[in-house]
């Protein structure tokens, strides 16, 4: 798998400590780490990740699902639902590359991005992940 560069939008220091170890885990490297949607936004303008991860409810009442898809009108960034407050159905249709639902184990984070990486090296359609 080819490592990715990848943005995190996750308000709960814990979860973005622990996701943060799992993809380095995985090799790849978190380009940095936004509390809203704001935040997010701007590291994707800096940054330009392969890939964002974001949850959906952020800090300061923030909305990660509008701010993941301004991100992938804007740039082109595709982005990854990291929530328990999303339906996969919902995810699809906000038009997101798919959703990790919360909890969600190492596995599941590793097929996510297996899915992704697959799809950003192909010419294929793009498809809905989901774990």
């Amino acid at each position: 798998m080819k490592p990715l560069g990848i943005a995190i939008a996750e308000d709960d220091w814990f979860v973005a400590e622990y996701l943060c170890g799992e993809l380095a885990g995985l090799s790849h490297a978190v380009v940095g780490r936004a509390r809203t949607g704001e935040e997010l936004i701007d590291l994707v303008a800096r940054e330009h990740p392969d890939l964002v991860l974001v949850d959906v409810r952020l800090a300061d009442g923030s909305d990660g699902l509008e701010a993941a898809k301004e991100i992938q009108e804007r740039f082109d960034i595709p982005a990854i639902a990291a929530t328990g407050h999303l339906t996969a159905a919902e995810a699809e249709a906000a038009g997101l590359l798919g959703i990790l639902s919360k909890p969600y184990t190492p596995l599941d984070l590793r097929a996510v991005l297996e899915g992704a990486t697959a799809w950003l090296e192909s010419d294929s359609s793009r498809p809905f992940l989901r774990h």
